[in-house]
């Protein structure tokens, strides 16, 4: 019976500590909203971190700020109001930088994949331009490192109200020590 607990509890620990010595998690996926939930006095957006491998909201005192959050940008045109996808980095510092758009998936994962070392000269910002389906962005993290996003998928949806938002589908390779280089 000791020797059932010892292995048990032994396993509990090893578990619990593996992301300590591996890191956190080089690639993945992760769906982001511009849609805002409604906090007790203000709004927040769940936003990504990469070095946590983990959904945070923003802002919000409790919860590390995120690598990256979707704010949408709102049009109104003939149609009527829709919200276009839009990344933010909450940090303020670096940002975003688009290397490359593309007609197909097939396409932007060929590049994607090849795509092995963030450019030298490329200028990050805060805020990305509109984010569209086929895409590929560099991006800087506020700490100083680099993650290349694919963007897999985007929808469209109707909140509450009048109220519009979207959600993008992204793939990444993250490259937690600072480096340029992407590790596949």
């Amino acid at each position: 019976m000791k020797t059932r607990l010892l292995v048990l509890m032994m396993l509990v620990v090893v578990s619990a500590g593996c992301k300590l010595f591996r890191g956190p998690d080089r690639t993945g996926e992760f769906r982001l909203s511009s849609e805002g939930i409604l906090g007790e006095v203000t709004y927040h957006w769940v936003g990504y971190s990469y070095e946590d491998s983990e959904f945070y909201r923003y802002p919000f005192e409790k919860d590390p700020v995120p690598d990256l959050i979707n704010l949408g940008f709102r049009v109104i045109g003939g149609d009527g109001q829709s919200t276009l996808p839009g990344f933010n980095t909450p940090g303020r510092t670096n940002g975003f930088a688009l290397v490359g758009e593309f007609a197909s998936m097939q396409e932007a994962r060929s590049f994607y994949n090849d795509y092995g070392e963030a450019d030298s000269d490329l200028q990050f910002s805060v805020d990305s331009d509109t984010v569209e389906l086929f895409q590929v962005w560099v991006q800087k993290t506020s700490v100083g490192n680099y993650a290349k996003l694919l963007v897999k998928d985007i929808q469209n949806y109707d909140g509450e109200g009048d109220s519009k938002y979207n959600e993008v589908v992204c793939e990444y390779t993250y490259q937690p020590n600072g480096s340029r280089e992407f590790l596949n």
